[in-house]
């Protein structure tokens, strides 16, 4: 199994090494606008690049009910896997510190050719805080941080909390000026994007900071207070502290002094300004403040945060890759970036020796060393011990770290939108059918030592996925992944065309409108990504229509798609999909022809197209499934059967007959020759010698 390189696996936000600056190309559009929900038209000719994020361009957009509303919607990039389940959440929610959203949906977008989803929000009053993480901005000082900043942010907050989502999009260039004097601000947009994806690794925690950023996951709440805490940082110090640093860098100073030396190093703060940030900003996510901790702040109580103790530092440094590292967690970050040159060290003992005597922790040492024993000692592949057992020991090294193998580093609940981005993307999916097939996550999970309900439901949804990788039918495979692993990822069957469809009761109609522009006439209308669609999302058990499609006979597999269509159209409708029905007709010339009676088969090839034009693929089903007439169509076939085969044996036994008959006869005659002549030939004889007497 080889290797792929991150960059096939990681899209990268518009970002540079020290922030995330909005780089949107402004190109001029004068295609149609689209419009949305028949009520919002975006205008593809007016971008509003003072709105844009890293993954979604702006535009202005109108209410047709109220065309004063000051409103902007956001087209999302086809490749990355949108945030629908916090579109659900949010919609219609106003609270200060958040840009409310007024809408969602998927839109017909003539620039790209396709449909894109869109998101509406009303459009803030100021402008963004910061343009650019180079960039200064007016430093707000202690007394006017708690009204401006701290008050709003932490109600919309404590209402994304409420609702389940965390934003994880918290930035200063995310940050708008909710009215016109600058007095309240407000978040940006978290929807428009997997979560995290446009953070710099400066506003992420250690641990969502290693991963690869398609991959960081939904995390929770704790995350964004963390982000709170930077921006926070920002707008007290007026400036980006480490301007200039790369993300590397950055993340091995927190790894190294942590979090708040290396934003707030030497400044000179007020008091409670180092407790909030000192709060927020503690590396430990059970330690980190909450809203509640910033309730308790914001009515005058003062805290003194606990701050994480550090890893203890060994003795003397791990030599690798021409530097020494004294503590695990920076060994562990250094080795999972130079996955094939870690392994040898490890393998050698010299790792063991080195928690053993440097760092004097026996128990870590002794793990390591059973883990190097077993990988050594394997029967299986030799590549494959090696890597698995390099995985275990960077989980020992690091318990709190993501999952990392080979150069991916991912949250388990990230792995779904690394998936699709690179199967959107048409990536090398080796090393992410890999990582489900040797169980990967379960290593992680097993040996974190913590137990979490969430950490079990997801261990159980792994396995699930590994069982559907090991079935190569249709509704399997790693498409049945994809759909299991993102929710509300749409249909990326090609057999949909522009359409998109992210719910069941979407995929007919959608089907439907594709049967008009179809160029394939031998293409039944279910494809690998439309059954793993319905197996993921239909709530029946659907295995043995599943099934079905994977049959070789193609009378088979088009019954079993029949049988799901039929099943669809009649619980969810609508009633007349004239050109799904007509694409159906054209498939189901193997299962009419599999009728035996001639007279039933002139029968339906009259019935069908009344039901085409009909539009109704649930009768087409029942005619061509009928249980009845099923039977008795077999029972005459037997019956004909036993009577040709009756006839074709009096046929024989004519035949047979006739030819013994004839046997016989000549038998017979050659019998009565013989005594003829042996009488004629008596009487002769006699004749002659009567003859000679007288």
């Amino acid at each position: 199994m080889s290797e792929i390189d991150e960059a096939e696996v990681e899209i990268d936000p518009a970002e540079d090494g020290d922030g995330d600056d909005v780089k949107v190309e402004v190109v001029k559009q004068t295609g149609p606008p689209g419009v949305l929900r028949d009520r919002y038209t975006i205008r593809s000719n007016q971008p509003l690049p003072e709105l844009s994020t890293p993954s979604a361009d702006a535009f202005v957009a109108e209410d047709k009910r109220d065309p004063s509303r000051a409103l902007f919607g956001l087209i999302c990039k086809p490749e990355l896997p949108p945030r629908v389940n916090a579109m659900r959440a949010l919609k219609g929610v106003s609270t200060p510190g958040l840009m409310q959203l007024v809408e969602w949906g998927p839109m017909n977008w003539p620039p790209a050719g396709r449909q894109c989803m869109t998101v509406v929000y009303e459009r803030p009053a100021g402008n963004r805080v910061m343009t650019s993480a180079r960039s200064d901005v007016p430093r707000i000082d202690e007394y006017q941080i708690t009204k401006r900043v701290i008050e709003p942010l932490t109600a919309a907050l404590k209402e994304m909390d409420s609702r389940g989502v965390p934003h994880r999009s918290i930035r200063p260039t995310n940050l708008f000026y909710a009215d016109s004097n600058g007095e309240r601000l407000a978040f940006g947009d978290c929807v428009s994007a997997p979560p995290a994806f446009d953070q710099p690794v400066l506003f992420e925690t250690v641990e969502s900071g290693m991963c690869t950023p398609i991959a960081r996951g939904s995390g929770n709440h704790t995350e964004d207070f963390y982000s709170l805490g930077v921006t926070v940082a920002f707008l007290i110090l007026g400036r980006n502290p480490v301007a200039g640093l790369s993300d590397d860098v950055i993340l091995g100073m927190k790894i190294q002094q942590g979090s708040y030396n290396m934003l707030i190093g030497d400044e000179r703060l007020p008091l409670p300004i180092i407790e909030l940030l000192r709060g927020l900003l503690c590396d430990d996510g059970e330690q980190r403040w909450d809203a509640e901790d910033l309730d308790l702040w914001l009515s005058g109580r003062r805290m003194s945060p606990l701050q994480p103790r550090g890893e203890k530092r060994a003795a003397r440094g791990f030599p690798f890759m021409g530097k020494e590292y004294f503590n695990g967690r920076e060994l562990s970050q250094a080795m999972s970036k130079n996955w094939d040159q870690a392994i040898p060290p490890v393998v050698e003992g010299k790792l063991e020796l080195w928690l053993r005597r440097a760092v004097e922790d026996k128990d870590k040492a002794n793990v390591v060393a059973e883990v190097v024993r077993m990988a050594l000692n394997s029967t299986t592949d030799k590549k494959s011990s090696t890597d698995l057992m390099l995985c275990k020991v960077l989980i020992l090294l690091d318990q709190a770290a993501p999952i990392r193998y080979k150069g991916f580093n991912a949250m388990p609940d990230g792995f779904g939108s690394a998936l699709a981005a690179v199967m959107a993307s048409r990536g090398d999916t080796r090393l992410l059918t890999e990582i489900i097939l040797r169980e990967v996550p379960r290593l992680w999970f097993e040996m974190r030592g913590e137990y979490q309900p969430d950490n079990s439901l997801m261990e159980s949804n792994f396995k699930e996925l590994r069982s559907y990788l090991s079935q190569t039918g249709m509704g399997y495979g790693l498409e049945r992944c994809l759909y299991e692993l993102n929710d509300a990822l749409p249909c990326q069957s090609s057999l949909l065309g522009e359409e998109y469809v992210v719910e069941v009761k979407e995929l007919l109609p959608a089907l439907n409108v594709a049967a008009s522009k179809r160029t394939d006439g031998k293409q039944i209308p279910v494809d690998r990504h439309i059954a793993a669609f319905l197996g993921a999302r239909m709530r029946s058990d659907i295995d043995r229509n599943l099934t079905a499609l994977s049959d070789p006979n193609q009378s088979v597999a088009m019954m079993g798609a029949l049988n799901l269509f039929a099943v669809l159209q009649y619980r969810l409708g609508p009633e007349s999909l004239p050109g799904l029905a007509a694409w159906v007709g054209v498939m189901i010339s193997p299962i009419v022809q599999g009728f035996h009676g001639r007279e039933k088969r002139r029968e339906l090839e009259k019935e069908v197209p009344r039901l085409v034009r009909k539009g109704s693929v649930v009768e087409i089903y029942n005619l061509l499934e009928n249980a009845e007439e099923r039977v008795r169509d077999e029972q005459e076939f037997a019956f004909a059967q036993a009577q040709y085969a009756a006839a074709e044996e009096e046929i024989k036994h004519i035949i047979t007959e006739t030819e013994e008959r004839a046997a016989e006869a000549d038998k017979i005659g050659r019998q009565t020759a013989a005594v003829t002549g042996i009488i004629v030939a008596m009487i002769t004889a006699s004749i002659v010698v009567i003859s000679a007497v007288f």
